[in-house]
């Protein structure tokens, strides 16, 4: 297998690049923003980039595991989002029809809206910002124009940036630095989501690819639950103060964008298809301690 990720210096793309070379599998990753030793760098805005990388590889298999994701920075540069996740994304699908290649994209529990989560794969999508519609936009494009694709939907992923230097890039890792620094920690009791460890989801990436699997899947935790009950299994794992916890609402947090409260994916396909059994947060929680003592 000839595997390029794009995205492969961020939580997921690196877990997935040392995964696949341990599988045996021929893999080049790339970056963009975060530079890390062994990447090639690739900005999917740029056709000729693109080119370079793909005649370079000719792979077999692409997975999109890049693009914005902070949801904030969406809202506040909605042209940069579109450029990246729509735009950035036609570039893509465009390269692997040229090239033969399968394309396997990384999407969002963001493409609904949190009104009735979580969500199963046929649940009818409703964004709410900025972020959600670009990760949606980009999933038509992918299901208009490629036959053979598969789109793999994830919720509230946390992990450590294995082959970057991009470290505290996820909620859960901003929290573990925050409270072992001693600082007040705000987590709303209204939020809700199914937290993915990023080890759980490589796996159920790389045994969707090895059954060429087709369509739309979601792959995330077992639990679903609000961000105060989750923030205090984060302490319980890394033995923090939970003094430190306030419990709030989203209200109070003043976010920039609109978050959906209760989002969170269902796994009940992953699950049903013995595809893998995802983590609930303890064991999630211990394998990222684990992750973080040899970062």
């Amino acid at each position: 297998m000839k595997l390029l990720i794009i995205g492969a210096s961020g939580v997921l793309g690196s877990r997935l690049y040392n995964d696949a070379i341990k599988n045996k599998w021929n893999v080049l990753g790339t970056y963009c923003s975060h530079e890390c030793e062994g990447l090639f760098y690739l900005d999917v805005r740029d056709k000729a980039s693109l080119e370079k990388v793909f005649n370079f590889f000719r792979p077999e298999t692409v997975v999109m595991a890049g693009g914005i994701t902070d949801v904030d920075l969406c809202t506040l540069k909605p042209k940069l989002a579109m450029d990246v996740n729509i735009k950035g994304t036609m570039n893509l699908v465009k390269k692997t029809k040229e090239y033969d290649a399968r394309l396997v994209y990384v999407s969002t529990d963001y493409v609904f809206d949190g009104e009735n989560g979580p969500y199963k794969e046929n649940d009818k999508p409703n964004p709410i910002n900025m972020y959600g519609r670009t990760k949606l936009e980009a999933e038509n494009i992918i299901k208009s124009k490629l036959k053979d694709c598969l789109i793999v939907r994830t919720a509230q992923l946390y992990g450590v940036a294995e082959r970057s230097s991009a470290q505290n890039s996820n909620f859960t890792l901003k929290i573990i630095h925050n409270m072992k620094s001693g600082k007040n920690v705000y987590a709303a009791d209204d939020l809700y989501s199914t937290p993915t460890y990023a080890g759980s989801l490589s796996e159920i990436i790389i045994k969707l690819i090895e059954k060429k699997a087709k369509g739309v899947y979601h792959g995330a935790g077992a639990e679903f639950l609000n961000r105060y009950d989750y923030v205090n299994k984060i302490a319980d794992i890394f033995g923090l103060d939970k003094r430190l916890i306030q419990k709030v609402k989203l209200k109070d947090l003043k976010l920039k964008a609109k978050r959906p409260k209760k989002g969170g994916l269902k796994i009940d396909k992953v699950v049903k298809g013995k595809i893998a059994k995802p983590y609930d947060c303890k064991t999630g929680l211990a394998f990222l301690k684990k992750d973080m003592s040899y970062a």
